[in-house]
């Protein structure tokens, strides 16, 4: 009887769903499930999967057959091997994309000043990402790798977009702050100001124009190919940066590595999942400089680089994008090598991959989007006889008086104040995506992960603009490269006043309102302590088990060297603070123009 009554609507469910012939995927020589058609659906779409049509027939059918035809042909739901589908929320759409952003002809490389000729080499490619939310008015965000994009860039990109109905305050243009990639026009302009010959200067205003129609194009890309996605978000940890801002008695005396400064360990990731629950975009971001290959004048995306590649051949198809937190005074630890960069971005693919099949919050779109224009105050700028005095100088800072001399002249004062762009992305109640631009010290990430819900927090920083390093009070108490002597590269009169801090940590936290102000009971953010392991211990015992060990002849001539230079040599730092400083670069042994943009 049972039978006789499931008859009609298991007949009613099968002919619905017409297989198709089995279909082999060519790059991994692996059978698919049966492809699907639901005959209800007049444009007769193929689905990859069994489930796919279900799901196209529940859209155009009643569910109640569907479900009977589930009972009798043992279908289940998928499970993908990249990932655990999150909670289902309603789709919305998305779509990313990249494009090659690599200089065609020899340009001039941004991040150290001592390189002033143009790259000698290509260790690997660059790129500007992008990603869309939204269908009638999207969310964008172009991550580019390059040390810094200036305002004015942003605003040609703007410009450009407006006719594809992109407003201003909907964009974000972020950089990786890579120190291996072509400098851009305005970018830290007393660095470059009186060092580069007149080709040189052109060939930097052509990649500029090169870079602007690239990101103009990824754009245009990703809105072309956006489809329903479900987006879902996690946080998790990984710890190669390491504070770079060397203390002694309280004041900076140059970069090396200090165990007890603070850092953000946090990894927030945002994914898209098409209806398959397969990843399609990636999004990190971490809190840690790009300057892991050094100096080397090669192009090259450094560990963030890296870590696109790495994610991209964990999930297949999936477009990769990172972004900085407010890493300006971190550094990444280990580094000097390629290998470095790239097992920095391992771990971070290793850890998204580890995130997105674990428990993770599902997000609906597009975000609410916020933005204001903040006045960051300067100290008072030194009048017209400094300036004048310092312009017979030379040097960075005589093209800074130059600079400074010619807005006296022409607008009969030097500005007080640095027009500062803030702006945040809201996922409901579920996720706060604030944008910062410029070097933004790690204290802001600390403060802001203790007065906002940490929990629901991503703090991006090196986007919208590029007016340079943005420390806090206590980086300014403490001096140094940071809120000193790099204001001379980004064309600031003087450093920034104290109060800078609770002005943008003001204008953050009323942006975000009460809804995402920490709760009485918060406990302290988990990712702002050093953990990354001494490796001093075992670096001398491995020299104590070479030294001790049968050696050949020529190993004994080295020893012997060894052991002369040991018998003269001299202290090179006067203290060493225990568990404090792991090394330190000595400043006599590095030029300004070394330090530049680290």
């Amino acid at each position: 009887m049972t039978r006789l009554l499931l008859s009609p609507f298991a007949a009613m469910a099968k002919s619905t769903i017409q297989p198709c012939q089995r279909r082999e995927v060519a790059a991994t020589g692996t059978l698919l499930e049966p492809a699907f058609t639901c005959t209800a659906d007049k444009a007769q779409r193929p689905c990859v999967s069994i489930q796919q049509t279900i799901r196209d027939c529940i859209r155009v059918r009643s569910a109640f057959p569907l479900f009977l035809f589930i009972a009798l042909m043992g279908v289940s739901l998928p499970v993908t091997s990249h990932a655990r589908l999150p909670e289902q929320t309603a789709r919305i759409l998305v779509g990313a994309a990249k494009i090659d952003v690599t200089p065609l002809n020899p340009v001039v490389l941004a991040g150290y000043g001592s390189r002033t000729k143009e790259f000698e080499g290509i260790d690997t490619r660059l790129w500007a990402r992008c990603l869309v939310i939204g269908k009638t008015t999207p969310v964008v965000i172009v991550a580019l790798d390059n040390a810094g994009v200036p305002a004015k860039i942003r605003a040609r990109l703007v410009a450009r977009l407006h006719k594809e109905g992109i407003a201003d305050e909907r964009l974000v243009v972020a950089a990786t702050h890579t120190h291996n990639a072509p400098t851009l026009a305005g970018y830290a302009p007393i660095l470059w100001a009186g060092r580069t010959t007149p080709d040189q200067k052109q060939r930097i205003l052509d990649y500029t124009d090169f870079v602007v129609a690239k990101m103009e194009s990824v754009v245009l890309k990703a809105l072309r190919n956006r489809h329903p996605m479900t987006m879902d978000w996690a946080q998790g940890t990984v710890s190669f940066g390491g504070n770079r801002r060397v203390l002694r008695d309280g004041k900076w005396t140059g970069f090396g590595f200090q165990r007890n400064g603070p850092v953000d360990n946090s990894l927030p990731v945002l994914a898209a999942r098409d209806a398959d629950g397969k990843v399609r975009a990636v999004w990190v971001n971490y809190a840690c400089h790009c300057t892991t290959v050094g100096s080397r004048n090669h192009i090259g995306g450094d560990w963030a680089g890296y870590a696109n590649q790495r994610i991209e051949e964990t999930f297949g198809h999936a477009v990769a994008l990172t972004t900085i937190g407010c890493g300006a005074d971190i550094g990444p630890q280990p580094s000097g090598s390629l290998k470095d960069a790239d097992r920095h971005g391992l771990s971070i693919a290793k850890e998204v991959q580890s995130l997105l099949k674990g428990n993770s919050t599902s997000l609906s779109g597009p975000p609410k989007v916020s933005k204001r224009t903040i006045q960051l105050p300067l100290t008072q700028p030194k009048p017209r006889p400094y300036w004048e005095r310092k312009l017979k100088d030379g040097g960075f800072e005589g093209q800074l008086a130059k600079f400074m001399l010619n807005e006296l002249n022409t607008s009969g004062s030097i500005p007080q104040k640095v027009e500062y762009p803030v702006s945040a992305w809201n996922f409901g109640d579920k996720l706060a995506i604030v944008f910062l631009a410029g070097e933004v010290v790690v204290d802001y990430s600390v403060r802001l992960n203790k007065e906002l819900d940490w929990s629901r927090l991503w703090i991006s920083a090196w986007a919208n603009a590029m007016p340079g390093y943005i420390p806090s009070r206590r980086v300014l108490q403490e001096g140094g490269y940071e809120p000193g002597f790099s204001q001379v590269y980004y064309a600031k009169p003087g450093p920034y006043r104290p109060e800078v801090e609770d002005i943008l940590i003001g204008a953050v936290t009323e942006m975000l309102g009460e809804s995402f102000a920490a709760s009485d009971k918060q406990p302290p953010a988990p990712f702002h302590h050093n953990l990354i392991p001494n490796s001093e211990p075992a670096t001398f015992q491995r020299v104590a088990d070479w030294v001790s060990a049968p050696k050949k002849n020529s190993e004994e001539e080295i020893l012997a060297k060894v052991r002369n230079y040991v018998r003269t040599a001299r202290p090179g730092v006067q203290k060493i603070v225990k568990n404090a400083v792991s090394y330190t670069h000595l400043r006599a042994h590095e030029t300004r123009h070394d330090l530049v943009c680290r």
